[in-house]
């Protein structure tokens, strides 16, 4: 039977995310109690296991783990922007990186290191994010160094199983950008000042250093520890020529230090300290002018939320990161805030004073990031990702909270049981419940498209396959010319525009004049229109002289079509005059008629259609105009639903007694066979979704048939937009893959289906050679036992017969079918069975599964 093994993981997540949980109890185990111990023939107790070896296993096992989360699907996601200007930047020399970064908001040392690093592996997407993906490893094995230093072995295992699978570290290993280096500089930074050492000179009351002890004296201490000082010296100055937000890391540095120096009731390592940092500002020197320059003239943000809602975002990103909702967390962030804060208590109230240094340092790190973005007017939510630096220090805190519930009086109290461990209970159950939402942000990440990056691989292979001679490609935004031209090898133009920040009118829009040439259309490639282009000046252009067909997000950018056409009509030549009114709010609209601007179509070309509209009173409420082409059987091949003017001129706005000439651009699918369609018009409340009626009742208003003819040539497979592939081969024909959703959702395919609902189907076909005949298809549905519980017999494709097809003709066909009311909940599929022009009925193809519930 053939199958579609891309549909089979289609849609579905990796099923190992959901068992993090798993794995830490595994690992929790082999940590849970000190190694058994019996006596040697001398009486002295020896030891049965290695507890070195037993870490280092279990800390193996977790660097797998991040490991296989980290390359995991590592480049099935298209580059985003900023990604494509890291692949563009790094592929020229070392001296244009570091002149085109003097220009930039990012110093050069990301740009140098990815630059040799595409040089050994190229510039695929994996290879280049493969580089952060390595440095999200490290700084695991960061966690866990740090973790031993300041909280201890077994805590510190549990720190880096955190780190292996918190989704904000998982997000940005997998992104190829500089964010995973900064905070690998971070938390080699923070390991290093850890290993400083000096003594007391406190009296002899007085405790060893918070962070360590040795020999006294500032000299003494460089010359012996001169390792330690030449790392943290070169690490401060990397993180500096990495990013400017690692000014902050290098003041929590000298905080901390500060605490220790003061913990210590001495000030002899003041001098050495003094003399690093001024090393790491000799170092920095020749960038500081540019650093200066470009921070001050970086434009601030503009961030319009409330305090608390926007403390609860950055809290949710430290503890979840990017790729869950906040609302649904709320109790697991309120957990996690106070195993953060009872970590740092339990620390800073330990008798030893190496805890207190280690709990300020801390809280230093993960604090004052988060208090200098609140405090200097920096939160927005792009600016999150710099919070990246200090989970090293959540995972920590949290893992000690964790050690701290073990060791408090609930397991002193049990530990009569020294086989079960029931004294971890508390723990294990605390645990799990932020193991819980982090499966899920993971799977999101993976699996869910409202998480994906802006899809420019999408976007491109579209226009590539649907572009011809006449039409453009427009990008809003100039930096999109890297990461689109890495996708895009087409022949069209492309066009970056507006040429200026802030834009010239009159240039733009003489720009936009000669780029639309009537009869062609326009690719408007559309990101971060606010900065780009706030006055809107090319979609309000755009919208005025073309007919807007398509606007679709792609993560956060739009690809809008537009069809330019030959000529403009002022006057409807068709006229109607049928008004449509709003039986609850009594508004009232009269279609006076339109105009088709270019009469020759066909598949997969865009009816450029002006709609002329006038009210007598301005309408209270907001309507959207709706455009449906359908075919025989009532399935809709071409679709346009908009408020009027590309959105730019809403129905509240309309004056009384003017007429309003409206643009559509109705785009026709690509693989509609040629024959006569209906088209349908009408409105609709934006809100309530009610349409508006006509004095005979109807909510449309018909208008005259569109005749689409065979297009020029089949329709490329890119084009299809199908949401399941097949590949199922029948001999003259081949199945090429499938949607299936609820009927009415086509926007929402992933829609719950329960009996009594239509199931919509669409089946794309290619002839691979000219078919002898007309052949049949019987589509059946099976549910639980194998047991057929509906179906039905048709064309192929409803009004166009196989034997009128051409080889490689690509054509879909649309069919409605009800599911039974009494049909029982569980897992269904489709089996097509093709029934050949003679009778015989080649292998049929069985479709995914998927569940139908109560």
């Amino acid at each position: 039977m053939p199958t579609c093994l891309a549909d089979k993981a289609q849609g579905q997540g990796p099923p190992w995310p959901h068992r993090v949980s798993s794995l830490f109890f595994v690992l929790l185990a082999s940590l849970r109690s000190a190694p058994s111990q019996a006596k040697d023939s001398t009486g002295r107790v020896r030891s049965r296991s290695n507890p070195g070896g037993r870490f280092f296993a279990a800390l193996l096992l977790i660097l797998l783990l991040a490991c296989a989360l980290r390359f995991y699907r590592l480049d099935a996601q298209s580059l985003w922007n900023d990604e494509g200007t890291s692949i563009a930047v790094a592929g020229r020399d070392l001296a244009t990186i570091t002149r085109d970064a003097a220009h930039d908001i990012h110093p050069p040392l990301y740009y140098w290191l990815l630059h040799g690093w595409l040089r050994l592996t190229g510039d695929t997407e994996f290879a280049a994010r493969s580089f952060s993906a390595l440095l999200g490893l490290l700084l695991v094995a960061l966690t866990c160094a740090l973790g031993r230093r300041l909280i201890g072995r077994g805590p510190a295992l549990l720190a880096a199983f955190l780190a292996a699978v918190h989704p904000f570290q998982v997000y940005y290993a997998q992104e190829a950008r500089m964010y995973m280096l900064l905070a690998v500089l971070t938390a080699g930074a923070v390991l290093a000042l850890t290993r400083l050492k000096f003594c007391a000179q406190s009296g002899p009351q007085s405790a060893p250093d918070p962070l360590d002890c040795g020999p006294a004296g500032a000299i003494l201490d460089l010359l012996r520890h001169r390792k330690s000082w030449l790392a943290l010296i070169l690490l401060e100055t990397a993180g500096l020529y990495t990013h400017y937000s690692f000014f902050f890391i290098v003041l929590i540095l000298n905080l901390a230090y500060a605490f220790r120096l003061w913990r210590a009731r001495t000030t002899a390592p003041l001098g050495a300290w003094a003399l690093s940092q001024a090393a790491v500002g000799l170092l920095y020197l020749p960038w500081l002018p540019i650093a200066a320059r470009q921070i001050t003239a970086w434009p601030a943000p503009d961030s319009t939320t409330a305090f608390l809602p926007a403390l609860a975002e950055t809290w949710r990103w430290l503890v979840f990161g990017p790729t869950i909702e906040t609302a649904p967390v709320i109790v697991p962030l309120a957990l996690a805030a106070l195993l953060t804060a009872w970590g740092a208590g339990r620390l800073w109230l330990s008798a030893r004073r190496r805890d207190a240094g280690a709990a300020v340092l801390l809280l230093l790190w993960l604090g004052l990031p988060v208090v200098l973005m609140f405090a200097l007017g920096l939160y927005r939510e792009a600016y999150l990702k710099f919070l990246l630096v200090a989970t090293p220090a959540v995972t920590l805190l949290l893992a000690n909270s964790q050690f701290a519930i073990r060791n408090s009086q609930f397991a002193k109290r049990n530990s009569q049981f020294p086989n079960f461990p029931i004294s971890q209970f508390p723990s294990l159950v605390l645990i799990a419940l932020l193991l819980i939402p982090t499966g899920r942000a993971l799977h999101n990440y993976y699996a869910d498209p409202a998480y994906a990056r802006d899809d420019y691989r999408s976007i491109a292979a579209y226009i590539q396959a649907v572009g011809r001679e006449g039409d453009a490609v427009l990008l809003n935004a100039p930096g999109q010319q890297e990461v689109f031209g890495y996708y895009y090898d087409g022949p069209l133009p492309v066009y970056p525009l507006p040429e200026s920040r802030p834009p010239d009118r009159a240039a733009t829009e003489a720009a936009l004049a000669e780029l639309a040439q009537p009869g062609g259309r326009v690719f408007a490639v559309l990101w971060a229109t606010d900065e780009s282009d706030p006055e809107r000046i090319i979609e309000g252009w755009l919208d005025a002289h073309a007919y807007k067909a398509l606007d679709s997000w792609y993560g956060n950018v739009r690809l809008v079509v537009y069809a330019v056409p030959g000529r403009t009509p002022d006057a409807p030549d068709h006229t109607l005059n049928v008004p449509l009114r709003d039986a609850g709010t009594g508004d009232e609209i009269t279609l006076l008629g339109y105009s088709l601007a270019d009469g020759s179509l066909a598949a997969g070309d865009i009816a450029p259609i002006t709609l002329f509209w006038q009210t007598a009173r301005t309408p209270t409420r907001r309507y959207k105009v709706f455009l449906h082409l359908l075919d025989e059987g009532s399935h809709i091949v071409g679709q346009r639903d908009a408020e009027p003017g590309g959105g730019a001129l809403p129905t509240t706005r309309w004056p009384p007694g003017e007429v309003i000439a409206d643009n559509y651009g109705l785009p026709i699918h690509p693989a509609t066979p040629p024959g006569r369609y209906r088209l349908e018009v009408g409105l609709y409340d934006a809100e309530s979704g009610q349409r508006l009626r006509t004095p005979q009742g109807e909510g449309q208003v018909w208008l005259e048939p569109l005749t689409v003819n065979r297009p020029p040539a089949p329709a490329p497979i890119a084009a299809l937009g199908m949401q399941h592939r097949a590949d199922a081969a029948f001999g003259e024909l081949t199945l090429l893959g499938y949607d299936r959703y609820k009927l009415g959702f086509a926007h929402r395919p992933e829609e719950p289906l329960k009996p009594g609902d239509v199931l919509h189907i669409v089946l794309y076909w290619r002839a691979e050679t000219q078919p002898a005949g007309d052949w049949r298809l019987a589509v059946d549905l099976v549910g639980p036992g194998r047991r057929r519980v509906g179906g039905f017999e048709a064309e192929p494709v409803g009004g166009y017969p196989t034997g009128q097809w051409r080889a490689g003709d690509v054509w879909r066909g649309q069919f409605n079918l009800p599911i039974p009311a009494d049909a029982p909940p569980g897992r269904y599929t489709l089996t097509i069975r093709p029934i050949a022009p003679d009778g015989t009925t080649p292998e049929p193809f069985e479709t995914a599964p998927w569940t139908i519930n109560r």
